[in-house]
């Protein structure tokens, strides 16, 4: 089932919405360093624009978990990178404390291991929801369906005027039997 655009937007703002706060908090607790505001709106415009692209269906889990995982990837990787940009701004000016400062943003193993897992349950809650969505959506259409075949209104055909056939034109009776009755062929006269 495909949708029109507001519903769509809706949906690819709940998809980048939980995906952007679910990595900005574990990112944040893995790191020990606040994301800043600036790679936080990044990383949820970039989210969006691929949600976007994304959401013209109904998705099933697993193109959920794989945008998801992508998501959180290119989450991971705008929130590392405005961390040190927002350390380097604040006192760390040479090359060798910036390189420190992304190996440190950026967490190892321990962060990876976290955003695939919340990616893996974000994953699983939007497609619960976008399950129950595309539900409703079917049985709202299902429903309306019968009330919309009676509501709509059908125009009537529009009748053609037919030329009337003069009377010199017309055959005499050829039944003696029946006098009295009138013939009533053919369109009635206008």
């Amino acid at each position: 089932m495909t949708e029109r655009p507001p519903l769509r937007a809706a949906r690819a703002g709940v998809f980048a919405s939980v995906c952007s706060a679910v990595s900005a908090g574990g990112h944040t607790a893995f790191s020990d360093h606040a994301v800043p505001l600036g790679g936080l709106l990044a990383g949820a415009v970039l989210v969006y624009a691929f949600a976007w692209a994304a959401s013209g269906r109904e998705r099933g889990l697993g193109a959920i978990a794989g945008w998801m995982a992508w998501s959180q990837l290119a989450l991971h990787l705008a929130f590392s990178v405005a961390q040190s940009s927002f350390a380097r701004s604040s006192g760390a000016h040479d090359a060798h404390a910036f390189g420190s400062r992304v190996a440190e943003s950026s967490g190892g193993a321990g962060m990876l291991v976290a955003h695939l897992v919340a990616g893996a349950v974000c994953a699983w809650w939007l497609r619960q929801g976008e399950a129950a969505l595309f539900s409703y959506l079917r049985l709202a259409a299902a429903a309306l369906l019968p009330v919309l075949v009676f509501a709509v209104v059908r125009p009537l055909p529009e009748r053609v005027p037919t030329a009337p056939l003069p009377e010199a034109d017309l055959p005499a009776p050829t039944t003696p039997y029946l006098r009295h009755s009138l013939v009533l062929r053919g369109p009635p006269a206008p």
